[in-house]
């Protein structure tokens, strides 16, 4: 009895400490969120901006999908995907630029996590492209770096985007 009460300690005691590293590090990776929507809409920060990658040949990839898509391959049927760098993006970002970030999802294992969101690219207010976006991220050194970015693309002049305001992603 007495070796069954250690071992069913114990298990609790490791539960509870997975349980609050869990919910550190989703404080953390919304924190990494924050980050990344407001340098976009501030864009004066290039360098708070790039130290949320890796390194800066991540992947950085994208797919059309939807009626966007349909319409690419009428005019380059051999279109895959498209591919850049967060470099290029920020340098690229025009005034009132906004990435709004829909249904959040953020799983972590250990040192590893995943934040899929739904997005809407934004200028002046205006939804450019919507779809849907994957980070992956380690923790180096108690912080969480994103390693890489995919994400489907659909042109809101093709096809409206379906997100609701009231899904949008709130810091707390």
């Amino acid at each position: 009895m007495r070796i069954k009460l250690i071992f069913f300690s114990f298990f609790l005691s490791f539960f509870f400490i997975n349980a609050q590293t869990t919910k550190d590090s989703n404080v953390e990776l919304e924190k990494v969120i924050d980050v990344f929507r407001v340098s976009i809409i501030e864009r004066n920060d290039f360098e708070k901006f790039s130290n949320l990658f890796l390194h800066d040949s991540i992947t950085w990839a994208a797919i059309i999908t939807g009626e966007t898509k349909k319409r690419v391959l009428q005019q380059k049927p051999d279109f895959t995907f498209q591919t850049s760098n967060y470099k290029t993006f920020f340098e690229e970002l025009k005034d009132g630029s906004e990435e709004k970030f829909y249904n959040v999802k953020i799983d972590v294992l250990n040192e590893f996590a995943t934040i899929s969101f739904d997005y809407s690219f934004n200028v002046n207010s205006k939804i450019q492209n919507w779809g849907t976006e994957y980070w992956s991220l380690i923790l180096m050194n108690n912080t969480w770096k994103i390693t890489s970015v995919t994400w489907s693309q659909n042109m809101q002049n093709l096809e409206a985007c379906p997100f609701e305001p009231k899904d949008l992603f709130k810091m707390n």
